[in-house]
């Protein structure tokens, strides 16, 4: 298949890039609504059950309903998923390594924005059907905003930044490859003054009016507007160390914790820290020689992800927060009550 390669010049070029692994995150519905580019907000439902092909009831969005520019399906024929990323049978894992288990229409490998003014376009190299059986509806790829870091299974909020990306249904098991928008229009003008996660968002038109989410990738930089324009901007770092917080790989991530001790009637205390290197720390209740658990924070991985480890020598429920300070994103790790085995996460956070 012949690859379509983009190449635009500006004078002055705002750029965010973001590598993962095979697949990022999952999504849930969104509004049923089209919106104007750059002129609307739009809302993304938080699905409310788990099902296959994820068309679940959504709620109406926030913006009067006008409908998109839409630009030509993608010229490039679809090709097969290569034989090593295709689909096992039902009830069993369909790839190794996925960003978020619940993605079955995926944006994968590298994504890009540029823009200057009202004219950009945005690129990613792969968009893959997972699913075992079917053909997708038609789907759309654009660049969208959110004041707050989107997490999958959680409403999403959002302004549309560009004009879409049209693409042609797609059969299960093929992909769309080097897909690149072309010349689209940027509305920065009509964003209001904030900060934002800057993010590609591909959605599936489900027939009857509904569109839904099905995937977004998040660039490295945010957006910072200021109503008139929007340029690239990363959140500066903001964690301090104290007796209870502690400061991993560089400063980049604030980690604290507390726990609730079933076996003293639920009391609940915050845990103090021992950070031990760079990339690890432990928490302590009572002897700072004797941990109650650890934690190791991993980058520069293959996937494009932090990876999260929290091996623990106590069964007393606790939690340990991680926020990423340069981006924003947060996580809650639970360890539940009776629990020995180690907490593993090498999906969630973004690296870097």
């Amino acid at each position: 298949m012949k690859r379509l390669v983009l190449s635009v010049a500006f004078t002055a070029l705002f750029v965010g890039i973001v590598a993962i692994g095979p697949c990022v995150l999952a999504a849930s519905p969104e509004s049923a609504l089209q919106l104007e580019s750059g002129a609307g907000a739009g809302l993304g439902s938080a699905p409310q059950a788990v099902s296959p092909n994820r068309r679940l009831s959504v709620q109406p969005g926030t913006a009067t309903a006008v409908p998109d520019s839409v630009f030509a399906p993608d010229s490039a024929l679809p090709e097969a998923r290569r034989a090593e990323t295709r689909a096992p049978s039902l009830g069993t894992s369909r790839r190794n390594a996925l960003t978020q288990p619940g993605c079955d229409i995926c944006l994968k490998g590298s994504g890009s924005v540029q823009w200057v003014g009202s004219a950009g376009s945005f690129h990613v190299d792969e968009v893959e059907n997972d699913r075992s059986s079917g053909t997708s509806g038609t789907l759309d790829l654009r660049i969208a905003l959110s004041s707050s870091a989107p997490v999958f299974g959680q409403t999403i909020t959002y302004y549309t930044l560009s004009d879409v990306k049209s693409l042609s249904p797609l059969n299960a098991g093929f992909h769309y490859s080097d897909v690149n928008s072309g010349a689209v229009s940027f509305f920065p003008s009509s964003i209001p003054a904030g900060q934002y996660w800057m993010f590609l968002y591909l959605r599936e038109f489900q027939g009857g009016g509904t569109w839904n989410y099905t995937d977004f990738m998040l660039m490295n930089n945010k957006a910072s507007c200021n109503g008139a324009s929007c340029t690239t901007a990363s959140a500066p770092s903001s964690c301090t160390e104290d007796a209870y917080t502690m400061c991993l790989v560089n400063g980049r991530y604030r980690v604290t914790s507390h726990w609730q001790n079933q076996y003293a009637g639920g009391a609940q205390a915050t845990l103090s820290k021992a950070k031990l290197t760079d990339f690890t720390g432990a928490f302590w209740i009572a002897d700072a020689n004797t941990y109650e658990y650890m934690i190791r924070i991993q980058t520069g991985t293959s996937n494009g992800r932090a990876w999260i480890s929290i091996p623990t020598f106590t069964d007393v429920e606790f939690w340990i927060t991680v926020t990423d300070t340069v981006n924003g994103q947060s996580k809650d790790y639970h360890s539940v009550p009776g629990n020995r085995t180690l907490l593993y996460d090498p999906y969630y956070f973004v690296s870097p």
